[in-house]
């Protein structure tokens, strides 16, 4: 059977048994708010197959008002390619240019940070969606999920414009013959318990704790709250937007959407402090402290080491449970690697008492003169 236990402060919807969402189509397709969809894309993942499988699944779905696909990673020849790849879409559909000179002239001139990558590419896509009025909800889809299917765009659309969810996170399990999702088993959750053992109980840790896969990257925002969100450039995106939403909104507008179990996507590297799944721990752990920060935690040396000294207790307790779990279920599991994972992950944490700040992406509700500039320099 199915789990449909609510616990936490947001309310989860679980997928029961098998029954697909096509039960969704009729409802999403007559519904009054406008969706968006945006795709943040880098231009390598032009004709992978994971893309070319979410291409597939998406097209003839008529509830999307429109497709904005975010790109970075492109010279204008790169951009060119881009537009004729997706012109095999139906729905009506942009590709935007965010590595334009004439973009990142625009937004350095106006005091914002230049900062390649998804953050950014979600942020312009948001912000110019915002500035046409014509959507009520927009739901941002990764674009390496080999595993995708409509039935995952359907459920988490509907939480938004059916059951008027304010946010919308997707979850999911990330296993095929292993079980992966190692930032996620390995590092924030021991990171989130060593937090609540130094802090005690705190509502911005109760509510991230709530969340079974706080680093999905597929999401759903209603514009209005979309509007007064800032948004983290680099890996911090997903955490940080969770800690926005949990500033902005009560947590009974908030829920997570099961997508259901074998979710595929690209696996990254472990790598080095400055790069794969090293860095992406530095950014997520820098982002979550900022946030700390801003809810009246003092983060300073005695803090951080206190942290440090209990993380590795928390991250051999998770590689404990999940060598249970594997071995219950025939899974293979290389404990030699899942401990290397977490040395990794304690240097990334220990190097953030001498990295710089966490970067942000002003909130649109507050754009001036200098936007109208910035659309026309990534729709050229």
């Amino acid at each position: 059977m199915s789990d449909f236990y609510q616990q936490g402060l947001i309310c989860t919807l679980q997928r029961l048994g098998n029954p697909g969402a096509t039960h969704l189509e009729a409802p999403l397709a007559s519904a009054t708010t406008g969706i968006s969809l945006v795709l943040p894309c880098h231009h390598s993942e032009l004709g992978q197959p994971a893309l070319e499988r979410i291409i597939s699944e998406i097209t003839g779905l008529e509830f999307i008002h429109e497709i904005v696909v975010s790109m970075n990673g492109m010279d204008r020849g790169g951009l060119e390619r881009a537009r004729e790849y997706f012109k095999r879409l139906p729905q009506p559909h942009r590709v935007l240019w965010n590595d334009a000179p004439a973009a990142r002239t625009v937004v350095e001139k106006a005091g914002i940070p230049f900062a390649s990558g998804k953050g950014f590419n979600y942020w312009s896509a948001c912000g110019l969606i915002l500035s046409e009025g014509k959507s009520g909800l927009i739901v941002s889809q990764d674009c390496d999920v080999a595993s995708f299917s409509r039935e995952m765009l359907l459920r988490i659309s509907a939480a938004g414009a059916l059951l008027n969810y304010q946010f919308a996170k997707m979850y999911y399990s990330r296993s095929t013959d292993r079980i992966y999702g190692r930032v996620s088993r390995l590092f924030l959750a021991p990171l989130l318990r060593s937090l609540m053992r130094v802090l005690g109980h705190h509502p911005l840790l109760d509510f991230l704790l709530s969340f079974r896969y706080p680093l999905a990257g597929e999401f759903a925002l209603q514009t209005p709250l979309a509007a007064s969100l800032a948004i983290p450039t680099g890996w911090g995106l997903e955490i940080g937007l969770l800690c926005e939403v949990f500033r902005r909104a009560e947590p009974r507008q908030v829920c997570q959407v099961d997508a259901g179990s074998n979710y595929e996507h690209k696996h990254q590297a472990l790598g080095t402090l400055g790069s794969g799944l090293l860095k992406m721990a530095g950014d997520v752990a820098q982002t979550l402290f900022h946030y700390l920060k801003l809810e009246g935690v003092t983060v300073d040396r005695s803090f951080l080491d206190a942290v440090c000294a209990i993380y590795p207790r928390e991250a051999q307790e998770a590689i404990r449970r999940y060598c249970n779990l594997a071995l219950i279920n025939g899974l293979e599991f290389g404990e030699p690697q899942e401990s290397a994972a977490v040395e990794g992950f304690q240097q990334a944490l220990n190097s953030l008492r001498s990295e710089p700040p966490a970067l942000f992406l002003p909130p649109w509700k507050n754009h001036s003169d200098w936007s109208e500039a910035f659309f026309q320099a990534i729709l050229a």
